[in-house]
């Protein structure tokens, strides 16, 4: 695939939390651009908000984000036209720390996004790690870390390439059941923004109940919003104009606990709105578990106005209170925060 035609980079972070980066630039930039693009791998690897969480001994790992990627304005054109923009990560355990992977793709293709994250996880990971071993080991004192990791960078990026432009295929995967703990209504105009989060009322026990399956009601609330304008901002470093994201999945686990935020939008007269169900997978002692199909299909039914929005809650969760938790100011935050998060 030609470079000008995808947005490609691999980061790297060691369990000493040192950072390297890897990104395929087909343009000159100027200083400051080529600053902030390094600045990414930061920004990707690790949302300054999960860090609370993982000094609590309850690390939260994001594995996977995938944003749909809409066109401004037909009658625009621009070169670079991307469908698919996902961000892939993989984790790897020792005795020394954890060290983390995270592969960055803009491609004008659907692609088959397992095989790339079966790659990142089997095979590059494991061979940055067990490479540094075998190289320190043989080498000694003459072993240099920083161009060892570019060189197995530039490996794993190149593998990645070659394997672009492969259609996505139907992979069979077990079908999990899963309890939707909140939903998050997003609206945004030239002139207005909304973003609200519906979920248990504060007195209501099952709120509490599902604290222990999330990362907090307070991070699952900025999630979308925060990897939303973060792929903006990339998009727009490389001279992306004509088109902005929207966060359609993201994923995210700790230990044997998994976290699905699933969203479905519609655009109409230039004002997009947004449904989205934080979803916690099949765990004993809820009812109301459904698969990802029942969500989606019910998002879809919101976001097209087809059914009424409190019809709709109710189906998906009876359980929940009506209140809106605003989540877009630092206040509104705050007290969200307050009330839902103990």
């Amino acid at each position: 695939m030609k470079i000008n035609q995808q947005i490609l980079g691999l980061f790297f972070a060691n369990e000493d939390e040192m950072v390297y980066d890897k990104i395929k630039i087909s343009e000159d930039l100027t200083e400051e651009r080529e600053n902030n693009l390094k600045m990414l791998s930061f920004k990707y690897l690790g949302p300054i908000f999960l860090t609370e969480m993982c000094n609590k001994g309850n690390p939260w790992n994001i594995d996977f984000i995938e944003s749909a990627l809409i066109l401004q304005n037909q009658g625009l054109y621009n070169e670079k036209t991307f469908q698919s923009f996902f961000n892939i990560n993989a984790s790897n355990e020792g005795e020394d720390g954890m060290a983390n992977l995270s592969a960055l793709i803009a491609s004008p293709y659907t692609e088959d996004i397992k095989e790339i994250a079966d790659g990142l996880c089997d095979y590059i990971l494991p061979a940055i790690i067990q490479g540094k071993i075998v190289e320190e080991n043989f080498l000694g004192s003459k072993f240099k870390y920083s161009k060892f990791i570019q060189k197995e960078l530039t490996r794993g990026l190149n593998l990645i390439d070659y394997s672009l432009g492969s259609s996505r295929k139907v992979h069979w995967e077990e079908q999990h059941n899963y309890y939707c703990v909140g939903l998050i209504e997003r609206i945004v105009s030239k002139y207005y923004k909304a973003s609200n989060l519906f979920t248990f009322d504060k007195d209501n026990m099952l709120r509490k109940k599902c604290l222990e399956f999330i990362p907090s009601y307070y991070v699952m609330a900025i999630l979308p919003d925060y990897y939303e304008k973060l792929i903006d901002e990339t998009l727009k470093l490389f001279n992306v104009t004509t088109i902005y994201p929207n966060i359609s999945l993201i994923k995210l686990h700790s230990h044997e606990k998994k976290v699905i935020y699933l969203e479905e939008y519609v655009v109409d007269k230039n004002i997009k709105k947004s449904y989205g169900a934080i979803l916690i997978e099949d765990t004993e002692g809820f009812d109301n578990l459904n698969k990802i199909s029942f969500y989606k299909k019910n998002l879809r039914l919101m976001v097209d106005g087809n059914k009424d929005i409190s019809d709709i809650m109710l189906k998906i969760n009876p359980n929940f209170g009506f209140k809106k938790w605003d989540t877009l100011s630092n206040e509104s935050l705050n007290d969200l925060e307050a009330n839902l998060d103990n």
